[in-house]
This record gives structure tokens, C-alpha cells and sequence, in this order.
């Protein structure tokens, strides 16, 4: 058993199967399309509604699950241990951080300790920041001390991801757009290239073609590990609808380019395509 619980959310686009794999706890994030309820409470459901999603009349909203609720969930999954790691989605993107605080001072009275990490960013970026603390703690390091090394590579920026979607107007109704509002206009026929910066979601170039997208983000990991000093990198890839084109052109692109390890390929949750929209992929990496 690990010293040292991991716990994120299904946002991180791990699938259950993949977290009970690792060891990794998924807290699950529903979502409300015209007053249902749509559960992201396991692999199946994801899939189906990313199909079913193309032909909704409205973008579906999301909902930070309740304080008292997410309490639960962290002392079961703390039942066994009284030392873990929450790892949110970013606090400038959503109130879930937040919750995650109130929570773990209510953990503070049962005799656990609960940290919660901003992770900054969402989808595989908190699926990166989970794997390498759920490595930690396999190896049995202390709790502040993963937690100091999860800080250490948010701040230095070691764990990027770039993600090609075929629109702004998710982002731009559910207002996760940041400072980017000018980008929708003129942006037809384009597909923006995305990524967390200071904690929001960024448009930071546009591409005609899925392929333009591939090479410009081989380009942007170049300037990472340029930027890093990297001497290995570790790559997650996400999906939405279909994993043919991760695994058919991305794959062999990246490994002709980085020789990386490959961790892992990610089927987005609801929440995130209900944030970028139900056709999207991405290149996470963590550069060390």
C-alpha cells in the first residue's frame, strides 16, 4: 500500500481503469444538460456522451461538487491512510480548488491530512502531476516532500500541455477564455491551439489542419525542453471522440522526434468537453 494517497478528478482525463491501475482516486465531476444530471462515474459513460454531445441544442454547464460531499469521498478514500494529496484543476478555472481546502479542514478533525495542490491546468496536466506523486509515494517519500516536488515542477514549469480544438466558443461561453476574447473574431476555418498559462486557458497560435497542429506543437516542446535543460521527457496524449489519430500520427511523430516514455493515451471527461468542445486531442509533457 502507498504511504502517501493520490487522490484528482475524473477532469484529469484519467480513465477509472487507468487510476485503479495506478493507485490514483478519481473524485467525479458531474455535469447538468436541461436539469438532468449527467454522471462522470465511469469509463462507458464518458464515451457515449462526447458522441451524444454533438447533437445537444445547448452547451451543458458544469457544477463544483458540494464541500460536504467531497469531505466523504476524500475520508473513504483516506480510510486506509491518513496522509494524501489532492490534486485540483486550476484555481483560476474553477471553484473545485476551493472546495478542496474546506475539505481538508474538515479532514483536519478526523486526524488526516489532506494537501491540496493547485495543479494550474486541467486534463492531463493534473493526470501528470497525479502519476508522478502516485510514483513518489510507491517509493515511499514523505508527504511535504512530494508535495514540495509537485511545487517545484509547477514553478519551474516542467509539465506543459498543448491542445489543438476546433473552436473557442465552449471556452468563450462558459468564460474560461481568459484574456483571449479578440481571437474569436476572424478565427474562421482556423483551429486554435491551446494552453494553460499563469493558471487560464490560452489560445497561443491557430492551424488550418490537424497535421499543422501536430508540427507546431513538436515546435513549442522543442522550445520546452530548450527552455528546461530537459535531458527526458514523459508524454500523456488525449482524446475526445477517436484515438486514431494519437495513435496513427501523433505517436510515431513525437517518438521520431523525443524518444519519450509514453505514460498513457486519455479519453477526455464531460466536464472538459463540456469546456473545449466534444472534438479535441493534446500533448502533455513533463520535461526533466
Amino acid at each position: 500500500m502507498a504511504n502517501v494517497k493520490i487522490i484528482t478528478e475524473r477532469i484529469a482525463s484519467l480513465s477509472y481503469k487507468q487510476a485503479e491501475k495506478l493507485g490514483i482516486s478519481l473524485l467525479p465531476v458531474n455535469i447538468i444538460y436541461k436539469d438532468e444530471v449527467i454522471k462522470d462515474d465511469n469509463d462507458e459513460n464518458a464515451d457515449k456522451f462526447l458522441h451524444d454531445m454533438q447533437t445537444f441544442d445547448e452547451i451543458p454547464s458544469t457544477a463544483v461538487p458540494p464541500v460536504g460531499q467531497m469531505y466523504e469521498f476524500f475520508k473513504r478514500e483516506m480510510q486506509d491512510t491518513d496522509q494524501a494529496i489532492y490534486i485540483a484543476a486550476s484555481s483560476k478555472l474553477s471553484g473545485i480548488y476551493d472546495a478542496g481546502l474546506k475539505a481538508s479542514q474538515m479532514l483536519e478533525k478526523d486526524g488526516k491530512s489532506l494537501k491540496v495542490f493547485d495543479s494550474y491546468g486541467v486534463v492531463s496536466i493534473e493526470g501528470m502531476y497525479a502519476y508522478e506523486a502516485q510514483k513518489l509515494s510507491n517509493e515511499g517519500k514523505y508527504l511535504d516532500d512530494i508535495f514540495h516536488h509537485l511545487e517545484k515542477l509547477k514553478n519551474e514549469r516542467k509539465v506543459v500541455e498543448y491542445g489543438v480544438i476546433e473552436t473557442l466558443k465552449y471556452l468563450e461561453k462558459n468564460g474560461r477564455i481568459g484574456k483571449a476574447k479578440s481571437w474569436l473574431a476572424g478565427i474562421f476555418s482556423f483551429k486554435p491551439i491551446i494552453s494553460a498559462k499563469d493558471g487560464l486557458l490560452e489560445p497561443i497560435s491557430k492551424v488550418r489542419t490537424h497535421n499543422q497542429g501536430l508540427e507546431k506543437i513538436v515546435q513549442l516542446i522543442k522550445s520546452d525542453i530548450e527552455r528546461t535543460k530537459a535531458a527526458s521527457i514523459e508524454i500523456m496524449l488525449d482524446y475526445s471522440l477517436d484515438d486514431r489519430f494519437i495513435k496513427d500520427t501523433v505517436i510515431p511523430r513525437i517518438r521520431d522526434e523525443f524518444n519519450p516514455k509514453i505514460l498513457s493515451i486519455n479519453q477526455i471527461s464531460i466536464v472538459i468537453a463540456c469546456h473545449l468542445g466534444p472534438t479535441v486531442w493534446g500533448v502533455c509533457a513533463k520535461l526533466e
